[in-house]
């Protein structure tokens, strides 16, 4: 048990350490988007463990990012935690939101509501009107996030115990 929960604080600091140093790499500067690995983590966590797992690494992670982003602080720590308590609510006994267009339904869904809650509150008072925000950061970094996603479903899966009693 607990095993399982230090292999997803290692998962963690290490796509952490992924999307503060090497993001530059896919990010698509001439539009300032970029995928967040955080957030699909945070999203599998949030789905296989529930809402008070989920939310604790959610706000931890967002913690971590926020002090090294240096800029903040508490804000994706705020996000990351609304978004995880929403991603408890796609928990199942049959993991139906892990797999195949479920999670990246999922991904899109709960990574709209990180970006809504971050860039409304990071661009308040800013001469950029609001529909802009939404349309410029919110969507947009959603679906590359979502898309980006795809890679967990190309991943090699083990089956479960359960399908072979």
């Amino acid at each position: 048990m607990i095993t399982k929960y230090v292999k997803y604080v290692v998962l963690l600091v290490v796509f952490i350490i992924l999307q503060k140093s090497l993001i530059w790499l896919l990010a698509i500067s001439t539009y300032n988007i970029s995928p967040d690995f955080v957030i699909i983590i945070l999203i599998y966590i949030s789905v296989k463990e529930g809402k008070l797992i989920g939310v604790t690494f959610g706000f931890f992670a967002g913690l971590l990012i926020d002090i090294l982003g240096g800029t903040f602080i508490g804000l994706q720590a705020l996000s990351y935690t609304i978004a995880c308590f929403v991603a408890g609510f796609f928990k199942k006994e049959d993991e139906k939101f892990l797999k195949k267009q479920y999670f990246l339904l999922t991904v899109f869904t709960v990574s709209l509501v990180s970006n809504f809650v971050f860039y409304s509150i990071y661009f308040q008072g800013t001469d950029i009107k609001y529909p802009l925000v939404l349309m410029r950061y919110v969507l947009t970094s959603s679906v590359y996030t979502m898309t980006v996603s795809l890679i967990y479903l190309l991943l090699p899966r083990r089956k479960s115990t359960f399908a072979q009693v």
